[in-house]
């Protein structure tokens, strides 16, 4: 019986050792790695860009791809939440999501954030990385969590992310020049010639894309289209030259105009296709892009139009 007792007491000294051993783990190891001064555990965010669904000459509308995880033991109601996304340190995306959201315990939610980029913003950013030769771009990520209900006193969480994600160039449609020689009474088509401008590294591709010409206060003056694919290498420019059907009748209203404005008549250029690429972000995207420029050569359609 004198024996029995050291050993229970040496089992019961090792069970306590054993205890404060796995709370010393748990608040090292676990609360280290998740702590945040609103609850002692930090959910996270991850976020990807999702695909381009329309391109016009001026926006671009993308979908953004986020992803919180909750680590917590419970759960937590939002009433929404505020979001920026900034590119190499200027500011592209400013939103709020206004839907509530339950955030369930130890688990994960994907959600898609709709959003439209002004085409000079990037723009003017992938220019100057491209000027010095990066392929790639700095990604913030910053949102501010609204609670339903208050955690440890306090109404809001914010929590952002950083990234270093691939440098996605949006591709130019350009009006090159045009052939005024077919530009007369006795023909029925003219030939456009448009720049197609691909920075980026991957090749793309224009599905059946088409065109309608406004000249002056001549609406669809001319209309034309190309069946299959405009194809565009990467990093590279192609001119492509489209015939444009014309409505005579039309041609007749359009003379007084080109006669007396002469080369300060602007046209419109409205440029419909599909973006077809190998890269997601661009796959399937809607391209509807105006273009506004003023014709130059009157002196060639003026002598055509008397013919």
């Amino acid at each position: 019986m004198s024996m029995q007792r050291p050993v229970k007491i040496t089992l019961i000294i090792v069970l306590i050792l054993v205890l404060v051993a796995g709370g010393w783990y748990f608040f090292k190891v676990y609360k280290g790695e998740n702590e945040n001064p609103v609850s002692g555990l930090k959910p996270k965010v991850e976020l990807g860009i999702g695909q381009v669904s329309n391109i016009t000459d001026s926006t671009v509308d993308v979908k953004l791809n986020l992803l919180i995880h909750n680590p917590l033991p419970v759960g937590f109601d939002l009433d929404g939440f505020d979001y920026f996304v900034t590119m190499n340190d200027k500011k592209i995306v400013e939103n709020n999501y206004e839907k509530p959201l339950a955030l369930k315990a130890r688990d994960s939610s994907a959600i898609e954030l709709p959003a439209q980029l002004k085409i000079k913003n990037i723009s003017e950013i992938g220019d100057a990385a491209t000027e010095r030769g990066e392929d790639s771009a700095n990604y913030h990520f910053e949102t501010v969590f609204h609670l339903k209900k208050p955690l440890l006193g306090k109404d809001s969480i914010t929590l952002s992310v950083d990234k270093r994600l691939p440098l996605w160039q949006l591709p130019k449609v350009e009006v090159a020049g045009y052939d005024v020689e077919k530009f007369r009474l006795s023909k029925s088509e003219i030939v456009l010639q448009l720049k197609f401008t691909n920075r980026n590294s991957f090749p793309i591709q224009f599905k059946n894309p088409s065109y309608v010409i406004d000249l002056g206060k001549q609406k669809r003056l001319a209309e034309g289209s190309v069946k299959g694919f405009t194809k565009v290498k990467g990093k590279s420019s192609e001119i492509y030259e489209i015939p444009l059907a014309i409505d005579m009748g039309k041609i007749l209203k359009a003379a007084g105009q080109i006669i007396v404005n002469g080369k300060d008549i602007p046209f419109t250029l409205y440029f419909k296709s599909v973006l077809v690429s190998e890269n997601d972000i661009f796959k399937d995207s809607d391209v509807n892009v105006v273009v506004n420029g003023e014709l130059k050569d009157m002196a060639t359609v003026q002598k055509n139009l008397g013919n």
